[in-house]
């Protein structure tokens, strides 16, 4: 299973597109409020500036999720 797109979404959710045809939504939110040094992800532009490779989400060298966690965690949407 491959990532092939990620949109960030209002209410920081990013919507993850899997190759397999799959939609998963990602509340980044949860994991900010868990997480303190990913607190700098409140900041819309640098959310909304997330790229992805491979099985991994990122903004920077810190902030990151891997798409296991993605999955484990996401809400899927469309299959």
């Amino acid at each position: 299973m491959r990532l092939i797109k990620v949109e960030p979404k209002e209410h920081y959710i990013l919507r993850v597109f899997l190759d397999d045809n799959s939609i998963i939504d990602f509340n980044v939110k949860t994991e900010i409020e868990q997480i303190p040094c990913y607190q700098p992800l409140y900041n819309k532009a640098l959310f909304n500036k997330v790229k992805f490779k491979n099985k991994r989400v990122y903004w920077n060298e810190q902030y990151d999720f891997h798409l296991d966690q993605i999955l484990n965690k996401g809400q899927l949407i469309h299959e």
